[in-house]
């Protein structure tokens, strides 16, 4: 395993703060993408962004043909907005949010090199004098060639296959009751939780809508016996929660981060994966 190390030069500018945004506004080079839902782009958003969302395409199963079909039907939707391999995006929601942070993820994965994310959100644009614009805004269809980007991503058989293995901590995001397995969530046959995770919920690692700083999250994670060297695989419902908490432990300078795309929406349908039930507290 690569120890802990300081965010790369890609990461220290995949953050851009609001008022970075504003200042240069007009010369912004690529696309803005709103990534809330429809209804929320229609009463108000950055003007010149589109609207361009896949939080509601769940991944059928982490196995190849899964995340093949998975990627096909996303790479479509973001050629038909009007996005590229080459196209620089910045990619927004109201804060610093999970929609957001999926899709930053997902385009990642499927090999695009600039993707941005406005830290802060909608909500810190406004506060810094940010317009707000009506108007819907399209952009002409291009070709989206994935280019797969696998070293953000584990699937459900890796996981089963190591569950065991002494460096890898898989952290579950989700709300208290989803881990103990006492929720109500219709579309999950089954409740728990993967076997040995740790549970640490998706807003500790957020402080007013941003991420908190490197120092907090790594104290954070040392307090849950989490060492410097560990792999790190969160995961949550659909794999948004746990993107956030991705970019957050990236951001964060942890070399050894995978997202589980698949998350509970998968390992709970599929039968021959183990769970567990009830709460625990630590490694």
């Amino acid at each position: 395993m690569t120890p802990i190390s300081q965010a790369d030069e890609s990461l220290n500018a995949f953050l851009v703060e609001p008022e970075t945004l504003l200042s240069s506004f007009t010369g912004l080079d690529g696309l803005i993408i709103d990534a809330r839902s429809p209804q929320a782009y229609a009463a108000g958003h950055i003007p010149g962004a589109i609207s361009v969302s896949t939080y509601d395409y769940f991944v059928p199963n982490t196995k190849p043909e899964g995340m093949r079909a998975f990627a096909s039907q996303a790479a479509a939707l973001y050629g038909a907005a009007g996005i590229s391999m080459d196209t620089p995006v910045l990619v927004y929601d109201d804060d610093t949010g999970v929609r957001v942070a999926r899709e930053c993820w997902l385009l990642e994965y499927l090999g695009h090199r600039n993707v941005r994310l406005l830290h802060g959100g909608l909500n810190a644009w406004q506060q810094c004098g940010g317009p707000i614009g009506t108007q819907s805004d399209s952009s002409t269809a291009q070709q989206f060639a994935i280019q797969h980007h696998s070293a953000g991503f584990v699937s459900a058989d890796e996981i089963k296959s190591e569950l065991d293995h002494p460096k890898r901590v898989v952290i579950d995001v989700r709300d208290e009751l989803e881990h103990d397995g006492l929720d109500h969530t219709a579309c999950c046959e089954r409740r728990g939780h993967v076997p040995g995770a740790v549970w640490l919920h998706w807003s500790v690692f957020l402080e007013q809508g941003r991420f908190k700083s490197g120092e907090a999250i790594r104290a954070l994670l040392h307090s849950r016996g989490i060492r410097a060297d560990d792999e790190l695989v969160p995961y949550c419902h659909r794999g948004a929660r746990s993107a956030n908490t991705y970019w957050a432990l990236r951001l964060a300078g942890y070399a050894q981060v995978r997202n589980y795309i698949g998350s509970w929406h998968e390992w709970s349908a599929r039968t021959e994966l183990p769970l567990e039930l009830g709460h625990r507290q630590s490694r």
